[in-house]
């Protein structure tokens, strides 16, 4: 079989720091226990590499609970952001931290804060209940969010201009109906450029996949926003295609697919490229 892997690819720039700045945690507190309070990243290859160097990963809780439960060692916070107020939960516990929030996501916390102190409401595009988006809300009870599934309560804005900011990992396809929505309410509300960089270069690379794939694989976490956005843009874009989202190899193994010819391989913006170089080498193999 015929392989290629779509570029960009690999992990972006935020996540690549995220890990990093995990593993120094490690070097530099070789015998403290490590907390990383939730996913890193929203890789499961990456986690279990974290495991490795026993650096703990505890979710399934809101990130609060989690900080609760530690009296001792270094805790890491995650890539998505969270609320300040733990930083200080935190310090006042003795914990040493680690915050790898992503550079995008610092930039429009920025964006918000300035909004706020300038005296008007923030709408955050977002997905309810995901670690970036419940930080952009903790910042004020003047960020409003609009759901990207069940929309906003508009009674909640009194801002005639409000400020829009976007979770960073949406689709950039996705969002422009809502914010074309926002505009019909307020017509003098600011859109802000606010989607990074790696999840907007991988949308677009997505129009360049060769028409002679007859194979697409979105490489990454189900739990991966910006993955999930390239599942869901590649299934509009190529309807007549076969499309799988995977994280790892292993779920190709017991599959039959000696009738592709051609395979392009997706990988999302969490996505390590070691991942995505196995699977080339087994496709390449059929």
């Amino acid at each position: 079989m015929k392989v290629e892997i779509l570029e960009p690819s690999g992990c972006c720039a935020g996540v690549n720091r995220a890990i990093s700045m995990a593993i120094q945690a490690r070097k530099e507190n070789p015998s403290l226990p490590i907390y990383v309070l939730g996913m890193l990243v929203h890789n499961e290859s990456v986690i279990s590499s974290l495991n490795e160097l026993n650096i703990i990963t505890l979710k399934d809780a809101p990130i609060l609970d989690l900080l609760n439960k530690i009296n001792e060692g270094v805790v890491i916070f995650t890539a998505h952001g969270h609320d300040e107020s733990l930083d200080k939960l935190a310090k006042n516990k003795g914990l040493t931290i680690y915050d790898t929030t992503c550079g995008f996501v610092k930039y429009n916390h920025g964006l918000i804060k300035d909004a706020l102190n300038n005296d008007h409401q923030v709408i955050f595009i977002g997905k309810k209940g995901h670690p970036e988006t419940e930080a952009s809300l903790s910042l004020s009870n003047d960020v409003v969010l609009y759901d990207i599934k069940d929309g906003v309560d508009y009674e909640k804005i009194r801002d005639n201009a409000p400020i829009v900011i976007c979770q960073t990992t949406l689709s950039i396809y996705e969002v422009e109906n809502i914010k074309k929505d926002i505009l019909n309410h307020f017509k003098e509300a600011k859109i802000t450029k606010s989607i990074c960089n790696a999840t907007t270069d991988r949308q677009t690379a997505l129009n360049n996949i060769n028409q002679a794939s007859d194979l697409i694989l979105i490489v990454g976490s189900a739990m991966s926003s910006n993955t999930s956005k390239l599942f869901d843009i590649s299934k509009k874009l190529y309807p007549n295609k076969e499309i799988k989202q995977i994280k790892t190899v292993n779920e190709l193994v017991n599959s039959n697919l000696s009738k592709f010819k051609y395979a392009t391989i997706v990988g999302g913006a969490s996505t390590p490229s070691n991942v995505l170089n196995e699977i080339k080498k087994y496709l390449e193999a059929i």
